[in-house]
Formats: C-alpha cells, structure tokens, sequence
C-alpha cells in the first residue's frame, strides 16, 4: 500500500500525518505554529513535523508517494505560493518551494485549507461521488470549499465574505455584513448574548449557570430543545442567515452536494430540517435545492490531512450507491 504525507497547517497548531490508501492516517505528529517568522523558517518547523510523523512509521517524507498541505491564505495552488495570509503574516510566499526544499527537494502541493477540507469530503467523505460541491465550515469564522470535477478551487473561495447585509454587522476582515459575521458559530453565540441581555428570563441563563461567557451553540440548541422561545427565536434567525448564504452558493454555483461542517454539525437533522426547507424557499427556483444533497460533513477533524495527503496524489474512494 502506497502511504501520503499531508499536512494541516493552521494559524494556531500544524498536523502532520502518514495516510494509507484506505484513508486512515497511520501516524500523526503536531507542534504550535511559530509566531513572527518568515516563510523559510516555518517550512523549516513544518518539515520537522512531517518527518516525526513518517518516523512513527519507520519511514520518510521522501518515501511516501506525494505530499500535500492546507494552509490559510489566499492561495495559488499551480504555483504554490501563498499569496497572503493574516493569521500567518505572510504575503507572497513561495510555500510549496520553501517546504519541499527543506524535505529534501520531495515536491509539496498546497491548497486552502478550507478547500482541502472539502477535497476531503470529496475524496472520502460526505461528497464522494460527487461532480459539484460546496463545504461550509461554521467555526470561528466561515470557511468555504469548492470541488468541481475532482478540483478544488483555492483562489475562488473566500465565501464567508460576501456580503449578505448592506451596513450590516462588523466583520473581522475589516467590512461589514459579511456572511460570517451572521451565520458563523461565533456569530451564534453573539446573537443569543445579544437576546440573553434583554430576556432576563430565558433558560440560557441557567444553561450557562449565569456566566454570559460560557454560552455556547450546544446550548442555544439546548434551550430550543427544551421549549425555551428565546432560544427559539435565536436559532431561527441564525438558520435564516445561514440559509442565506447557502441559497447564494446554489443558485451561483447549483452544486449536487452541500457539505456543513464544524461543531454545530453535531445537531444533525435538527439544524438540517430546518436549514433544508430554508434554502428551499429562498433559491431561485426550488428545483435547484432539489438537485443538491445537503449532509453534515463526516471526517472531522482528520480532514486537513486527509484532504492534504489527496493533494499529494491519493486518490477518490469509490462512489458510494445512492
């Protein structure tokens, strides 16, 4: 069996892991993401943490089939440069060059990182089989992947940032009403603080024991869940404003699958129900939400590196029978 090395290089940490050609990563290793350096000194970091995920194996980067990295930033995959990159202060870095330089010369392909999750969900996940189809990665912000044709699409994806709100809510890429200042899971969490402040007597208080900071999206849930009309209310808006999103990429796009990710993926048909008629009311026609599946996302975690080992070379699972 043939073993790839991705990468999963985020502002925070970096995930290196050795995946077989049945998509479990066989070993993994990880470090802090250093902060204030260039790009040569990164890859450098980067390079120790693949190569301590390949030792696991009694292997080598230069011995696995192909190498792949996700990494935040406006990316041009064909030439593997990051063209920038706030959450690693980088502009203009040659990546892919920098990296494989240091693992000896092994050729390295990047893509955004949110696109790599997608291609993960592509290769072996949610999206498999699919021809067209969009990740949606609620977190702290929106992250947005597109898989045309087996593609992943690195330079055309910053979908969090649309515009769905003239004047709307600030946004931390510096505009506003953008879709991930809305429909984000931080932008739940803001919205039921906003309610909790003037409902004195909604459930979430006691959810989160009177401590406005530990509220959190699990518990919005929670509070629909057990008939609260505050909570309620909250989790309608926030399914309208994602709803919004999602009729755009469809309309634009008439993508055959939808993958949601991130934590609030966890309610399942709870927030999917719902989400599904929403959009179904709001594309242009309702065959177009017809035509596109709509599914929590299934790789977790294990996506940045699974989908950065496809970078790499490994190749699509077979199409599952629908």
């Amino acid at each position: 069996m043939n073993y790839y090395c991705g990468i999963d290089l985020g502002g925070t940490g970096i995930k290196a892991g050795i995946v077989g050609e049945d998509y479990h990563i066989y070993a993994a290793a990880s470090a802090p993401t250093p902060k204030g350096v260039d790009g040569k000194t990164l890859a450098a970091v980067i390079a120790r943490v693949a190569e301590e995920a390949a030792g696991k194996m009694n292997l080598t980067v230069a011995d696995t089939a192909g190498v792949g990295m996700g990494t935040p930033g406006y990316i041009d995959p064909e030439r593997g440069i990051n063209h920038f990159s706030n959450n690693l202060n980088l502009s203009e870095d040659p990546m892919a060059q920098n990296l494989s330089d240091c693992l000896g010369g092994k050729p390295v392909r990047i893509g955004n990182d949110a696109n790599v999750a997608a291609y993960a969900e592509y290769l072996a996940g949610a999206a498999r089989g699919s021809r067209r189809a969009v990740m949606v990665t609620l977190g702290t912000g929106i992250g947005v992947g597109v898989i045309i044709d087996g593609s992943d699409h690195g330079m055309a994806a910053e979908g969090g940032h649309m515009i769905i709100r003239h004047g709307g809510r600030h946004c931390s890429c510096g505009h506003d009403g953008c879709f991930e200042a809305y429909a984000s899971a931080s932008a739940l969490v803001a919205q039921a603080r906003e309610a909790m402040a003037v409902h004195p007597e909604t459930m979430l208080w006691k959810l989160c024991g009177g401590d406005l900071w530990k509220v959190d999206g699990k518990m919005v849930f929670d509070g629909r869940d057990a008939g609260d009309p505050v909570a309620n209310q909250v989790v309608d808006q926030y399914i309208e404003y994602l709803g919004f999103g999602l009729s755009n990429f469809i309309n634009l796009l008439e993508p055959d699958m939808m993958v949601i990710g991130g934590g609030i993926c966890a309610q399942g048909d709870k927030l999917l129900i719902p989400l599904r008629r929403r959009v179904r009311e709001m594309v242009y026609h309702p065959l177009f939400a017809d035509r596109c599946r709509m599914a929590v996302a299934e790789l977790g975690n294990d996506a940045g590196i699974i989908g950065a080992a496809g970078l790499g070379g490994l190749p699509p699972a077979a199409a599952p029978s629908r």
